[in-house]
């Protein structure tokens, strides 16, 4: 875990608050994630007069070490915290969830009700064998290596720009950092917390009231479009649901995919 807490120590990744006016948003971050994958959209929102705030979730980035004792409790608590305090001093509050961040968001909204919600790329779940056992397996197998569960490509440019944001100058064309990064392992527990706010999210999307806008990215392999189109027939109706040309951090990394949800979030927000 030492090279990933290394990793994180960045400046970009760490919390960032953008003073603006009266009108806020506060914007959640995904799985693994930090606040550096939010920051490009922060920036445009902040451009068009918000105070955009995207604190770092607890067990990620330079807190990473204590990710095994996090639960989903501590992220919903958190987050919560911060719109009360948002909504103390504006007159409205958006909530802003990506991947991870968007289960989140849907878990909190009908106890901490928001103006708005946008979720993008929301996670709900992963393809992977024994997803449905983790409640369990946790209990039993305290380790899991996460780029095993899944089949890595190091050629695809998704998969290296999701490395480089932990291992930001690895060489990712060596085969021995490929084999290291293959054997790299979690607490298994963060698994199933993570199972367990996907969960919780897609159980409670038929209940939420709050106006949402729901982005999606239509070559996303972590987020496929096929689960956040099933949620999207959850939610109810008047949920606005539209898919851009880019792949799971187009956020961060695809500018033409990013002024084109930019412009739907503006428009959708007002």
């Amino acid at each position: 875990m030492a090279v990933v807490v290394d990793a994180f120590a960045g400046e970009e990744h760490a919390p960032f608050l953008l003073r603006g006016g009266d009108k806020a948003a506060l914007m959640l971050h995904g799985f693994l994630g930090t606040p550096a994958e939010l920051r490009p959209l922060g920036d445009v929102l902040h451009q068009a007069g918000w105070t955009v705030q995207a604190p770092l979730l607890p067990g990620f980035g330079t807190d990473i070490a204590t990710l095994e004792q996090r639960r989903v409790r501590d992220w919903t608590t958190f987050v919560s915290h911060h719109i009360v305090d948002l909504q103390s001093q504006h007159g409205r509050v958006v909530l802003v969830g990506f991947s991870m961040g968007g289960a989140i968001a849907l878990n909190i909204v009908q106890q901490t009700p928001v103006d708005k919600l946008v979720l993008i790329n929301p996670f709900t779940r992963l393809d992977v064998a024994l997803w449905n056992l983790l409640p369990v397996l946790h209990r039993v197998v305290p380790k899991y290596k996460p780029f095993k569960m899944v089949k890595i490509d190091f050629n695809s440019l998704e998969v290296r720009k999701n490395i480089e944001q932990f291992m930001p100058g690895a060489d990712l064309n060596n085969p021995q950092v490929q084999q290291q990064i293959l054997s790299l392992e979690m607490p298994t527990a963060a698994l199933e917390q993570l199972r367990a706010v996907g969960q919780r999210a897609w159980d409670a999307a038929p209940q939420v009231t709050t106006p949402t806008l729901i982005i999606q990215a239509a070559d996303d392999k972590t987020v496929p479009p096929a689960k956040t189109r099933a949620l999207y027939q959850r939610m109810r109706s008047g949920t606005r649901f539209i898919e851009v040309n880019g792949e799971h951090n187009f956020i961060r990394y695809d500018p033409p995919a990013l002024g084109v949800a930019a412009q739907a979030i503006e428009d959708f927000l007002g």
